[in-house]
This record gives structure tokens, sequence and C-alpha cells, in this order.
């Protein structure tokens, strides 16, 4: 075992094989003066006739030279000498061993690289037999292997009782250096005691006298207390009684594998219970590959044996009745719930014999960017005959539930004759909705600009447009019914309703006076999102063009002037770009419905650097250093101060006004009734205020009802959205304004009962590479520049430009026993196989494929997606070299 260090002992290399079996390399630490501080058992060996401890002498001390002395002025001068040749190239010295003649051998120095700076010295026999690899260099990389390598390396010396682990073998178990267990009692406490028969020091048989590998996974006692499973590989030294002398193996931590393998087999089990025995009628059928799984229950349900069924994905129709198939099973498939990927709805279904089975039917579709269907799983159960009428809605009860809504409701046909009118579209249009059936739609609904009265846009038109989210239109009104008369104000959208084939049957018209609508917060919420969404796009343009200018210039400048200094700035650009664009993506977002605890000054930091992008208005903020923070839903606080920001930028007289808008927040402390529907406490005091014109007494008092809009191209929704996400919240907001002076909003917010949420740092990625990388990008760009990156970070690579590529070239290797190590897929190919394709295709060449999804959306959301369908990581564009190396390293270990 290593002799105590007052450093890090732990940190030399790994102990000799023993002259028993094989030659090995001498290792020690040594601190920056020249101090051993640390050894291995090999050089324990060499100086083993040494009197004095290895451990705090001089390194140059160890060996002879024409002039001796213990001088700490000569030993330091000598050690300059040694530092500064064998740093460069290996040095022969003689070897000081008291009693014996002296022995040549091979000495090397390489920086630690800790914080002390220290140095690994290597001693090799000088007349060691050639390899391929120098022995210096092949003990060098041993050293770094076992103390910084993501696996680790231990020695059980049986014979003598001794133990040495690598530095990284601690970590693993959570060990400092000097926490080392040094016993093989204390490795023996270390394993758990039901996997003792799996620890690498019990053969479980008798063996004969040599070298055996061995292979095993048990636990260990993390530091922490915890249990660790870990992997381990290595090799038995058998002696020549047929006892276990030696073991030299390596660790992984396969802690996250267990967990997941135990996941997996319980959803296993519990699908098999609910399936198999159960009454889980369940079913997949995968159309892109030609297959269908039933569950034993889904033919028991349908009258057949197990088995009986056809596992092809013509198998589901036996089960459907012959009319239904008249299109074509996908046909069938499209024509439920149309534009849900996920939906519950009755059907009919045919047994064996051939009677009707009325069943509930619950399925997820997965269709690719064409909208071809790709496959289908879902669940049927029986529903008692009679509970629903499959082949209808009853009229009565449809016209009831049309007549019933507050909402005016036309609906036509393709040739723009009315179909139906509901109560309220008879009210509003001023006619018997009776009378109305069969009259052309532009004969009885004139729109008009609500202060222009210029014809508005004609619904039908906006319906067949093949937008999939028609807009929610809000200046418009319906024309005068008498000359000179009142526009009636409305809120309207339309929408097209499509057959299977994607032709439209009709279209649906919905509109409503504003002034009668009572929207709930959430409503209230998602419809100003999408308007502040429209303000936030436009001025977030004007900032990424000043980006882009930054990364064009630089590149011009690279190219032209071979001028590189820019590239830094426009490095900075790009991430301020990738910023703004991951905001925006998660303001469209909108809440997760979940509240945590944020720091006050973040939130208004965002706010103003989304609403504040692309303004000339002087935007600044004060914020107290000791302000608490507040438990909100994030997304939805940013919603607030994005609206009172905007409001006040809007609010500007026109130049030469300089626009100026203040946000200040500080904590405070509220008496009973101090402010109105609030109890005293403690609370955050955050104050909007602009040097705009001010708000007009005869608004004050309506600015926060819904709808209620003084600007030209308003909604009237922002205040209303604030006041109702503040009140939520349990908190308030007040208002002081002046005409020609300028307003202020102050919102307070309950102080948060505990600390803010840190975020956890992610750690510096290393820059590394092993093995061969298959990337897929349409893109030959991308893919030649992602090609330089792998380059860079030592990995081989493959390029791919759509899925049957990778496909071919992953099945090329695979066949010679070289699978890639890592598949990076872009989602989206233009006309070809995209990535989601392309990895189910290669999960059945290689289960084991281990694949990272690229792309440009960076939402957590949908990086989990698809990392619960078996990807393996998620690379958001654009990305640098350390980004690519980061996710490498965590996907290969």
């Amino acid at each position: 075992m290593n002799e105590p260090a007052t450093k890090s002992s732990t940190l030399a290399g790994p102990a000799g094989a023993g002259e028993r079996f094989a030659p090995a390399s001498a290792v020690l630490v040594l601190d920056a003066r020249g101090r051993v501080t640390g050894v291995n058992f090999a050089a324990r060996r060499i100086w083993t006739d040494l009197a004095q401890p290895l451990v705090g002498e001089p390194f140059a001390a160890l060996f002879e030279f024409e002039v001796v002395s213990r001088d700490p002025d000569f030993l330091q001068a000598q050690w300059d000498a040694l530092l500064a040749n064998a740093r460069r190239d290996d040095v022969i010295l003689q070897v000081a061993t008291p009693g014996g003649a002296p022995r040549e051998v091979c000495v090397r120095l390489d920086p630690e690289g800790g914080a002390d700076g220290g140095y690994l010295a290597t001693v090799q026999p000088a007349l060691a037999p050639a390899t391929p690899v120098e022995p210096a260099a092949a003990s060098d990389a041993y050293a770094l292997l076992a103390g910084h390598a993501g696996f680790g390396c231990f020695e059980l010396d049986l014979v003598a009782g001794q133990v040495w682990f690598s530095p990284a073998w601690l970590r693993l178990l959570g060990f400092a250096a000097t926490e080392a267990p040094a016993t093989l009692e204390s490795w023996h406490a270390l394993i758990h005691p039901d996997d003792s028969a799996a620890a690498p020091d019990r053969t479980g048989r008798r063996l004969t006298p040599g070298l055996h590998p061995f292979q095993s996974e048990f636990r260990l006692r993390h530091q922490s207390g915890q249990w660790a499973w870990v992997q381990c590989a290595g090799v038995h030294v058998i002696g020549p009684g047929g006892e276990l002398a030696r073991v030299i193996g390596i660790h992984f931590d396969i802690t996250e594998r267990k967990e997941l393998e135990d996941t997996l087999v319980a959803s296993d089990a519990r699908l098999h219970d609910l399936t198999d025995p159960g009454p889980l009628a369940a079913f997949e059928i995968d159309f892109a590959q030609g297959t269908t799984w039933f569950a034993p229950a889904f033919e028991r349900l349908l009258g057949y044996t197990a088995g009986e069924l056809p596992r092809d994905p013509e198998g589901f129709g036996l089960v459907l009745p012959e009319d239904d198939l008249a299109g074509g099973l996908a046909a069938w498939w499209y024509g439920r719930s149309p534009g849900l990927p996920t939906f519950a709805e009755p059907v009919l279904l045919r047994t064996k014999e051939g009677r009707p089975l009325t069943a509930m039917l619950g399925a997820h579709r997965t269709l690719n960017r064409r909208r071809d269907l790709q496959r289908v799983v879902g669940f049927v159960c029986p529903l008692p005959a009679n509970t629903v009428n499959l082949n209808a809605l009853p009229s009565l009860l449809a016209e009831t539930g049309f007549h019933a809504l507050a909402e005016a409701v036309l609906i036509t046909d393709t040739r723009r004759r009315i179909l139906f009118a509901n109560t309220t579209a008879g009210r509003l249009l001023r006619a018997d909705p009776a009378v109305l059936r069969g009259r052309p739609v532009g004969d009885v609904l004139h729109l008009v600009n609500r202060r222009t009265l210029r014809p508005a846009e004609d619904p039908v038109d906006v319906a067949l447009s093949g937008l999939t989210a028609p807009p929610l239109h809000g200046d418009d009104a319906l024309a005068p019914a008498a000359e000179g008369g009142p526009p009636t104000p409305v809120v309207w959208t339309a929408r097209a309703a499509h057959g299977p084939d994607g032709v439209p049957q009709g279209i649906a018209i919905i509109f409503r006076n504003p002034e009668e609508m009572n929207l709930t917060p959430e409503e209230l919420v998602r419809a100003n999102r999408f308007e502040t969404l429209g303000l936030l796009a436009g001025e977030i343009a004007h900032d990424i063009n000043n980006l882009l200018t930054t990364v064009l210039g630089a590149i011009s400048l690279g190219r032209d002037a071979r001028d590189y200094t820019g590239i830094n700035d426009a490095e900075q650009a790009c991430l301020t770009a990738k910023a703004l664009t991951r905001q925006l993506l998660a303001f469209a977002k909108g809440s997760g419905g979940s509240q945590s605890v944020c720091p006050t000054r973040g939130i208004l930091e965002d706010a103003i650097r989304m609403a504040g992008a692309g303004s000339s208005a002087e935007v600044t903020l004060h914020v107290a250093t000791d302000t608490h923070a507040v438990l909100v839903d994030r997304p939805q606080l940013l919603q607030v101060f994005q609206n009172l920001i905007l409001n006040a930028l809007q609010a500007m007289p026109p130049p030469p006004h300089r626009p100026q808008v203040q946000v200040r927040a500080a904590n405070t402390t509220l008496a009973e009734n101090q402010v109105p529907a609030l109890g005293p406490g403690e609370y955050v005091e955050i104050e909007v205020r602009d040097n705009g014109t001010g708000i007009k007494p005869e608004h004050v008092e309506k600015i926060f009802d819904p709808f209620f809009t003084t600007k030209k191209h308003g909604t009237g929704l922002g205040l209303a959205t604030v006041l109702s996400i503040v009140r939520k919240h349990g908190g308030q907001i007040g208002l002081d304004t002046q005409v020609g002076v300028g307003t202020a909003f102050t919102v307070y917010l309950p102080k948060a009962d505990r600390p803010a949420d840190i975020q956890a740092r992610r750690a510096a990625s290393l820059r590394f590479g092993t093995g061969r990388i298959l990337f897929m990008d349409d893109d030959p760009n991308i893919s030649a520049l992602t090609g330089k990156m792998l380059a860079s970070l030592d990995y081989k690579y493959d390029l791919a430009k759509d899925g049957e590529e990778a496909i071919a070239l992953y099945r090329r290797y695979l066949n010679v026993g070289r699978p890639y190590d890592a598949v990076i897929l872009d989602l989206t190919i233009v006309g070809a196989m995209g990535g989601e394709a392309c990895f189910a295709e290669l999960r059945q060449l290689d289960p084991d494929v281990r694949a990272i999804v690229a792309s440009g959306y960076d939402n957590d959301d949908i990086a989990k997606k698809f990392l619960e369908q078996g990807f393996c990581g998620y690379l958001t564009k654009p990305y640098r070299v350390a980004d690519l190396g980061k996710v490498l390293k965590a996907v290969l270990g």
C-alpha cells in the first residue's frame, strides 16, 4: 500500500504486477519543490533497501550523481537541473540503492495538472524490451487514465493484505484522497451484504494457476451512505497453489442504468399484468415497418385465439366493419378525430363471428412531416349496448347545444350557402335563424373595419386560406343596419372542416360582440400572449439584425482581410441571438402551470430585454440589493411586466420627445387596509413608470376592463391580463397617472416563503474523442462544419444527407462488427427520411444504437419528448465545438 502523504498519496499510478507476473512502472507523486508525496508498489520495490521512507524525501536524493551532498541548496540545484531535462526528454539515471549494484533507469517528469503545481515521475528500467508504445509514454498514459478517466482502477493484493485505488475510483464513491480505504477489511465493509458473492475477491470456484478475466456487477457504499451500482471487469491472479493472490480491475458507475432497468422491468410487468391475463385490449400498428402487435386481451375480446390475428397492419382491418374500409385502413384512422394526435371515441368493431361490438377506442397517432401515418398505439374496451349512437349526433341535441351558445355560429357549405344559424347569430344579424338558412353568407354577414368602415376580410376566404390556426379578428364590426347608424363591434374567426381526403366539407364562422364577452382569466392570458407575441417579434427582429451585422462583419473581415479579431464578438452575438429566440419560444409556449421561487431582478431583466428590444426609449432598472424573491409562475409574470413596459412605450408622444421608462423594485411592509384586497405582511413592490402622455380621467376606471382600448390596433386585453395574473399570485396593482406627465403602475407581490431556487451550474465540457460518429443533415454547409468540429475533438466521422443514406452507412459498419459509437440526426429532412423515422429504423438494426437529436427548438418539453422515445441526447442548434463535445461526452460516458 502507498505510504502516508501530506498531499495526495492516492494520486500515484497503479501498483505494478510484480516480478512474478509482469514488469511495472514506478510512479511517484512530487510536490512543486521536488519532494515525494506519494508512491506506488513498483516504486517501493525499486528502493526496497532504502533505510528511510520514500515519502518526504527529495526526489533528486534517490539517484546517484558524480557529486553527492545532502546540503539543501545542492539538492535544490540538482532538482532544478533534473526538472529542466526530464520534462523535455527521458533521462537515464542510476538508482541509489545502498548495499546493491547501481541500476540504470529511465526517468520522465510530467506536470500533475493540479492547483499546487506538482509532478508525476515515471521510472522504468533503462533496458526495458521494445514495445509498440514507449515505456514512459505508456506509463504516462496509464497514470493519466487512472487519475482522470471516467472509470476507477483498483488492485487488491490478497497475499500482502494491501489495496490500491486510483483517484477516479475514489471520486466515483465520493471519497477524498485522505479517506481512502487502506485495508481489505475496509474494502469488504464497502460491499453490499447481499452482493458479497459477486465481489471481485470471490471466485466462486477453484481456478487453475495463472490469469483469469472476470466481470461482475454489485453495489458499493458511497461516502454519502447511499449504495452505488458498479460494473467491474478485471483479472484474477491465481497463485501456484490455486489460491487467489491478486485482483486487478476497473469499475464503472452503472447506477442510472440499473435504475432504468428496474423501471423498464416494472413497466413491462405492469403491461403484462394488464394485457396478458388482464382486461386491457391494447394494440400497436406500425405502418412504417408493416407490423402489428395485439395483446392477448385484444384477441380474446374479439373472439380470436392468441396469435390468430395476422401481425401486419391489415390484421386490424379484420375487426372493423367492411363498410368502414372502403378507403383503406389508413383512411379509417385519418377519419378518427381529425387534427388530434391523441383521442378517445366510441367505435363499432366486428368479432370473429361477425357480431358487432360497441367499444371505446383510445389511441395515439404518429405522423411524419408529410402527414403520412407512421404508427398507432392504443386500446379498446367494450361498452354496454345502446350506450352511444355511433352514426351521428342526434340533431335535436346538436341544435340545442348550438342555440345555447353565447357566440353566434354560422355554418355554410362550400358554395357559401348557410346550412345553420343559431339564436345568437339571428339576434346579432337581426333575422330569424330559420330564414337565414339557404341564403348566401355574403348577403347577411357584412363585416367592415370599425374605424374606416371599409369592407373587412371575407370569413370564408380566411377559412379556406389553409391556416391551421386562423387568427382572431378584433378590429371589425357588423355594418350598420340603417344609413348613418352605429356599427356593431364583433370579434370573429372562421375555420374549414376537411374530410379524410383533405377536401373542405364546409365552413364554421363564429363571432360575438366583445362588449358582451366575459373571458376567464386563462382565456385572457392566452389571448393577450398572442397579441404581445406579434409586437415582440417585430421588435426582436431589429435586435437580431444588429447581431447578424456583427456576425457578418466578423466573417467578412476574416475572409477578406485575414483579420480575426472580431471572432469573439461574432460568437457572443450568436449566443445573444440564441438566448433571444429561446425566450421568444418560451413566451409563445406560455405557462407550464407550475410555480417556483424566482429572484425579482432576473424576471425584470428578462422582461426589459424582450419588451425593450428595438426601442429607442431609455429603459432603466433599479432593484434594491435585499429585494425578496417571489413565488410565481415565471412565464406568466414575465407576461405581466412585458405588457406594462410595452404599454409604457406605446404611450409615448412623437419626437422630439425623449421616451424614458423606469422600472424599480424594493421590499415593503403593508399594514391592514393599506392596499385594497391585500392583508398585512411583507411584499415586493415593483413600479413601472413612464414619461408618456398619461391616461385621461374618463378612461382610468375602464383601463382594466377586457377589450377596452384607446389604441388604433389594440384588443384591450393587455391590462386586463396583467390584473388577472397579479391577483392570481395573491398580489394587487395600483395606478398613478397624470395627463401630460406620465403613468406609474405599481405591482405588489407577496414575499416568497423560501429562498430562490438555484439552478445548478453545468460542469465545464472536456475536449476528448474516442470512436466514430455518424452525422446526418441535409444542409451540406452544416454537415461540413460539424465534420470539422468532430475532427477537432479527435472523433472519426461519416456524413449522411438523409435517413436512407444514414441507415446504409450504419448497416455497413454494423455488418463488420464496428457499429458507430453515436449518431447525430437532424429531425427535419426536406423531401426525405428525417431523424425520427431514421432512428426507428436504426433501432431495428441495432437496439443499442446511441442517437442524439439535432434541432433548432431549444425547449425542455420537446427535448424530454425525444429522450422518452429513446434518444440519448439533445443538441440545440446553433452549437459550438464545446456544446458538441459536451453532449457526446454525456452520451458516450
